[in-house]
């Protein structure tokens, strides 16, 4: 059974591991703890729970909550929530990232993680969520359009979709 978990500071080795079959910017999707010491993933994970109270943000920041996507026990992916955008995030960002551990690929985990995040932006009262993937990433454009995605514009780069609540 699929589900999604807030991040908790209190995470361990297996989100870890799981983190270290994302690539450091895996599509526009920036996972820091590659190849980070797992001495220092403690430190990352608070600051990350920080984040989604709004604590420890950088001036083009906004509040934003992480989740793993789960099968049974095993975590697969990331996915990231922002909870409202700003100017620069609303241009050139969007409300959700997401990417699926390298192990774990191919197997429908990219549609079910959006399909779940969106249902946590409906919870957060986001009612048209945007979303952004590179114009190469076949697979993250078929899931964003699988999932409701509405072309809205295009640069040489990326396309970006809205998505509209449930």
């Amino acid at each position: 059974m699929l589900r999604l978990e807030k991040l908790s500071a209190t995470d361990g080795k297996q989100i870890y591991d799981m983190l270290q079959g994302i690539q450091r910017d895996d599509n526009g999707f920036h996972n820091t703890v590659k190849d980070m010491p797992y001495e220092a993933f403690a430190d990352w994970l608070n600051r990350d729970a920080g984040y989604a109270e709004g604590v420890g943000l950088e001036d083009w920041m906004v509040p934003a909550t992480t989740y793993w996507l789960f099968d049974g026990d095993i975590p697969v992916g990331c996915g990231r929530l922002r909870h409202y955008l700003n100017e620069n995030l609303r241009k050139d960002g969007g409300h959700i990232g997401y990417a699926i551990s390298a192990p774990f690929r191919g197997k429908r985990y990219g549609t079910e993680i959006l399909r779940l995040l969106l249902i946590e932006a409906d919870k957060m009262g986001i009612q048209e969520v945007h979303i952004g993937a590179n114009r190469d990433n076949e697979r993250s454009n078929k899931v964003i359009r699988s999932n409701g995605g509405v072309l809205h514009r295009e640069t040489d780069s990326k396309y970006y979709y809205i998505i509209h609540s449930c």
